[in-house]
């Protein structure tokens, strides 16, 4: 898809990935920090490796800081106006490219765990996080060369 053709295209659809990281990764790390470690987190990850290193503890409040590290990415990326720039979004490819280890993260929880259905969904996300990496990348080549 030639993007560069109508900027417009490419600043919305890069702004609706902007936003849509925002706001998953907003939700999910402000909600952990507001609620702090759910009670049945030690009835799923208890059984796991992760009881024992790095702690359940430290494994929770790890992944809230993957989770804001992403939501903060995804700010920056915003505040610049990077959707509305011709030039490379860095903060917005970082914000996609931090959020697939997140998902990892993720994944590896629910595959531990045996919930394969949310390993699958882990995947899903995974796979439209790096499509959404390669338009990205893809337009901002396209805008750079006009």
């Amino acid at each position: 898809m030639n993007t560069s053709a109508n900027p417009l295209i490419r600043s919305g659809a890069w702004l609706a990935i902007n936003l849509l990281m925002l706001m998953v990764w907003g939700f999910a790390g402000i909600d952990k920090v507001r609620s702090g470690i759910p009670s049945w987190f030690d009835g799923k990850f208890g059984p796991t490796f992760l009881a024992r290193f790095p702690g359940l503890t430290m494994t929770f409040w790890l992944l809230t800081a993957a989770e804001l590290a992403a939501f903060l990415l995804a700010a920056i990326a915003l505040g610049r106006g990077e959707f509305i720039r011709r030039s490379t979004p860095i903060w917005l490819m970082s914000t996609l490219v931090w959020s697939l280890f997140v998902f990892l993260q993720l994944a590896l929880g629910q595959w531990l765990t045996a919930d394969y259905n949310g390993t699958f969904q882990m995947f899903t996300y995974f796979g439209m996080t790096l499509l959404m990496l390669h338009f990205v990348m893809a337009s901002s080549r396209e805008a750079a060369r006009d």
